[in-house]
């Protein structure tokens, strides 16, 4: 009796343990992508936005690409080699933005610069998925992913104007993305652990 008591234990153990990494890999697979526009291009899936969110004009922000196979969830890697992005603006301004692959995400790519008015912006992608063509354009806005918002009301006691240097900004981008990976898989484990010690302390009530 006393064995299968201790058995039954163990599996139900063993459930709450394999939902909480289930929950953890999901979690880790899509990232931090809130407010952005995912589209099914030939067998690929691609998920656009920004690093940062609320994007906020003259703040360092970059594109945010990521690349999958849609049926196997496969990230596709090598696209900051094949793959150009184009940023435009208003009537047509538009500015080159190298990708580079992201540290520690497969599949993820980002392009720095800083957006210096708010309003809507266009990343543009061209270039070779694998054997794929593509020539994709991602508008913001409603139901995709968020224009640029101004700063200034965020801004508290005094509104200042923006525009510091922007070598230094770009730096700062790259230096805030990684910091915020790095956050948010330690807020990953740490729930993961949480999940897993309450399933335990459960199974001793019991």
């Amino acid at each position: 009796m006393k064995n299968t008591i201790r058995s039954l234990k163990l599996k139900r153990l063993s459930l709450f343990t394999s939902i909480a990494l289930a929950l953890a890999i999901s979690l880790l697979a899509s990232g931090v992508a809130l407010a952005h526009e995912s589209r099914i291009v030939g067998k690929y899936k691609l998920v656009v936005g920004f690093v940062n969110e609320p994007a906020l004009n003259g703040q360092p922000n970059a594109i945010d690409f990521r690349v999958t196979v849609s049926d196997t969830a496969k990230a596709v890697e090598g696209l900051d080699k094949t793959v150009k992005a184009e940023v435009i603006y208003g009537g047509g301004k538009s500015m080159p933005v190298a990708l580079s692959a992201r540290f520690g995400q497969p599949g993820a790519y980002a392009g720095y610069f800083i957006p210096t008015r708010p309003g809507t912006y266009i990343f543009h992608f061209t270039g070779q998925i694998e054997d794929t063509k593509i020539d994709e354009r991602f508008v913001s806005g409603p139901g995709r992913f968020n224009d640029v918002e101004d700063m200034t009301k965020l801004q508290f006691p005094d509104q200042e104007p923006s525009g510091l240097d922007t070598a230094a900004q770009v730096k700062a981008a790259q230096d805030a993305a990684s910091s915020a990976q790095t956050l948010s898989y330690v807020g990953i484990g740490l729930g993961v652990l949480g999940i897993i010690v309450g399933a335990l302390g459960f199974m001793r009530r019991r």
